[in-house]
């Protein structure tokens, strides 16, 4: 979601409300200078995000729109205040301020319902939200109140998160449906190549007739096919499977069958839109960056250069013992149980080379090593390394250094940096509480 809102920064000006576009959602307009960017490719994740608010707010998206624009002190503030204006009510379903401020909120006025997210970061402000189709009410509508859990409220069966079935046995290879005029059409497999069904699929695209940009949503049934009657025009899509592991909710990117998420279809002709679910691998026009991959991932943090600087200070000493330069890290992360997809995971190894114990001059920021000696990074930081595209599931990782005369030398883990005192840590992965995507996983480590 982050990185949505990097790629959407524009050269904004900075105004008061109800200067710029008009919403097409409620009877208001924007700040001058914000751009409506509904219908962006850029915005695959945070539809997604939105599609999750959605499901905790009690029902689906069915009518969206995303802006952008640079951010104002005080503007979130103003913009509960205008909605309380226009006789909505306001109530926030979960907030971090983790790498900025990121807000899923619900709206209600009598019987027309939104919910959307405000994501402030960087700089940038990206508004996405959407008008409602609520489910049936049979639960209280205390659950939607500010200290209930951040757990789908009466979500259909199709959308929540499930619990990973055992997998079967892979049936004959399957075919994606025919195209029919008049529909989006699709097969989602999953990681063995069996229909998956339950996955969502989001359709975005622009009609012939008054070229108007719109969005759908449909879910893949038993067999992993999906259809959905839309306007002609041209779409593309994107999809997900929502899953839980140890008590963490999960929404999950499928792979777009095609290689890229901007396949489109020509819904007068008919036309199909196929993804699968990979457990590892590069995400379609992605970086390198951790989330650029379908797999987890671990940012290992050394604890010094110097310690008092990204660990504990009680690991501040130089360490005199430690592994000389060109030793050998061998990270091995062996599977507790079975991958999230219900399959059996195998072991993996990673590796890396330890830097100079005293390089000329000292590491940067050190006094004049602190406690440390293993370059992990090859930024300003010098202290972490990203091991990306591990399947996600539960590991316990261990780490050793071999040295270059063959010595085997255990380095100590941990999971937080007053604590990295283990020769074996378990990892567990969590999701961001407003989108449940996956997120990044810090392992601490020493001499």
């Amino acid at each position: 979601m982050r990185r949505t809102l990097m790629t959407l920064t524009l050269a904004l000006s900075c105004a008061a409300l109800a200067a710029g576009p008009t919403s097409s959602l409620v009877s208001a307009a924007f700040i001058d200078g914000a751009q409506i960017v509904t219908g962006s490719p850029e915005l695959t994740e945070f539809a997604g995000a939105l599609r999750t608010v959605a499901t905790k707010a009690g029902g689906s998206c069915v009518k969206s729109e995303y802006v952008v624009w640079n951010s104002v002190p005080g503007l979130e503030g103003s913009f509960r205040q205008v909605l309380g204006g226009l006789g909505y009510s306001y109530t926030e379903l979960s907030a971090t301020d983790e790498d900025g401020r990121f807000v899923a909120f619900k709206l209600t006025k009598g019987v027309t319902a939104l919910s959307g997210i405000w994501a402030d970061s960087d700089g940038t402000t990206l508004l996405g939200w959407c008008t409602l189709k609520l489910a049936a009410q049979s639960a209280s509508p205390a659950a939607l109140t500010p200290t209930a859990p951040a757990r789908p409220a009466a979500p259909t069966a199709a959308a929540a998160p499930t619990r990973t079935p055992a997998p079967t046995a892979p049936g004959a290879a399957m075919k994606p449906p025919a195209p029919r005029r008049g529909f989006v059409t699709g097969l989602i497999l999953d990681t063995q190549g069996r229909p998956l069904a339950g996955a969502e699929v989001f359709i975005v695209g622009t009609t012939f007739t008054q070229g108007q940009r719109t969005s759908f949503t449909a879910v893949s049934g038993q067999d992993g096919t999906y259809a959905i009657r839309v306007p002609d025009g041209r779409y593309h899509a994107s999809a997900s499977v929502k899953r839980t592991m140890s008590g963490a909710p999960f929404t999950l990117p499928l792979h777009p069958e095609s290689g890229t998420l901007n396949s489109e279809v020509d819904s007068s002709e008919g036309g199909n839109l196929n993804f699968r679910w990979r457990l590892t691998g590069s995400k379609p026009g992605s970086g390198k960056d951790w989330d650029d991959y379908y797999g987890a991932s671990v940012e290992l943090s050394y604890c010094g250069l110097p310690a008092r600087a990204y660990c504990n200070e009680r690991y501040g000493e130089v360490i005199r013992t430690a592994a000389p330069e060109n030793s050998v890290v061998t990270l091995t992360f062996t599977p507790q149980g079975n991958l999230i997809d219900g399959t059996v995971g195998r072991p993996v190894v990673m590796t890396f080379r330890t830097a100079p114990l005293s390089p000329p001059g000292g590491y940067p920021y050190t006094d004049p090593n602190g406690g440390g000696r293993t370059t992990l990074g090859q930024g300003w930081p010098y202290h972490s390394q990203d091991f990306n595209d591990l399947p996600l599931g539960v590991y316990a990782l261990s780490a050793v250094a071999t040295t270059p005369d063959g010595r085997t030398v255990p380095l100590k883990l941990g999971l937080t940096d007053s604590d990295v005192e283990h020769a074996s840590v378990t990892l567990r992965w969590t999701s961001y509480e407003v989108s449940d995507a996956l997120k990044q996983l810090r392992v601490y480590v020493r001499d």
